[in-house]
């Protein structure tokens, strides 16, 4: 039944058109695109707490004398996050108390948060950087290069992400100031393009400086492009799946899936640059299967030329012994002239000689 099916002309032509898919397929799992998901979205729960006191600390010395702006990003700030309850609650009193906090004494903090930042958050663009090493089939950079371009990058996030709250906040403060229905929508359509935008630019800068590889827009435009239409999307369809399956879990649990699934998102466009425009195809099997391929292959040719090795040294050293030996009966003769001459036969040929 089985032969049949897979026999069939209607089999045939499906499988043809659709190679292209499952070969992209095949790559995003043995690339170990989850697994890298997961080490992503943990290093972006370690960066979020330094990254959130420079931002507030940047903003409480922009703000302080502008209470009504410093209240709009907040509220950007919070609504950033799934929508339900209990979330909105604790997201609200954590943004309340910092942002309270940092604009009082934003200098200093600001300070101890960017030299946090410069340790701690570093570690999330290294990971990126550790996985689009992977997914486009680099060399890694050296220990310092990578930790210059960590930090670079992430001043380049912090500045994104403000442009994000600000860009945010745009559309809800003039929301309340126009009137009639169809000038809202505009305003809204408005609002999403605004954020698609950025979120486009945040993909393409990722997709094109953390490489250790010269990226030029052709080649990373599509993934950036689809990467962020998926994150908005997702922006806006995550808080109906969170009250729909989640509204027991905690605020952290709910935090952690956001950020996994944004980091599968990341990867995601990642892989359709590197696939479809750096022509990077899928290994034979998975990326653990391969590396103990690799290492075995290498393993035996090691010990091939060990042996290939010590056989010439033996071969180097017998033939070292024979031309010192042949030196010595040489040194022998012309000291002593006898008629009898030395010579580095065998025993048993001279013997039987004589």
């Amino acid at each position: 039944m089985i032969e049949n099916v897979t026999s069939s002309s209607t089999f045939k032509r499906a499988e043809n058109k659709t190679r292209v898919l499952r070969r992209f397929l095949k790559k995003f799992l043995n690339d170990w695109s989850f697994e890298l998901a997961s080490m992503i979205a943990f290093n972006l729960m370690i960066a979020l707490l330094p990254i959130a006191i420079i931002l507030f600390g940047i903003l409480g010395l922009i703000l302080n004398d502008r209470p009504q702006i410093q209240q709009d990003l907040k509220d950007n700030v919070i609504q950033l996050f799934p929508s339900d309850n209990t979330t909105q609650v604790a997201i609200k009193q954590v943004v309340d108390l910092v942002f309270n906090k940092l604009s009082k004494d934003a200098g200093v903090i600001l300070v101890i948060g960017i030299l946090f930042a410069m340790i701690s958050s570093s570690r999330l663009f290294v990971s990126i950087d550790k996985t689009l090493t992977i997914i486009y089939r680099l060399h890694e950079r050296s220990f310092l290069r990578q930790y210059l371009m960590a930090i670079a990058l992430l001043l380049a996030f912090i500045i994104i992400f403000i442009l994000m709250l600000v860009a945010g906040s745009v559309p809800s403060a003039l929301m309340n100031t126009v009137r009639g229905d169809a000038a809202r929508f505009g305003l809204f359509i408005a609002g999403i393009l605004m954020s698609l935008s950025i979120s486009f630019g945040l993909f393409q800068m990722i997709y094109r400086l953390t490489p250790n590889k010269k990226m030029s827009l052709k080649k990373t435009w599509c993934g950036a492009l689809i990467a962020a239409i998926i994150l908005e999307l997702f922006i806006i369809l995550f808080p109906l799946y969170v009250r729909k399956f989640m509204s027991q879990i905690g605020f952290a649990v709910i935090l952690i899936i956001f950020f996994y699934y944004f980091a599968i998102i990341l990867i995601f466009g990642a892989q359709i640059n590197s696939y479809f425009f750096e022509n990077n195809f899928a290994l034979n099997d998975t990326l653990g299967t391969s590396v103990s391929q690799i290492y075995q292959e290498h393993h035996d040719e090691n010990i091939t030329n060990s042996s290939f090795n010590e056989n010439n040294n033996q071969q180097d050293l017998s033939n070292n012994n024979e031309h010192n030996q042949m030196n010595n009966v040489r040194c022998i003769n012309k000291l002593w002239p006898f008629k009898r001459r030395y010579s580095i036969e065998p025993l048993s040929q001279s013997n039987n000689s004589t």
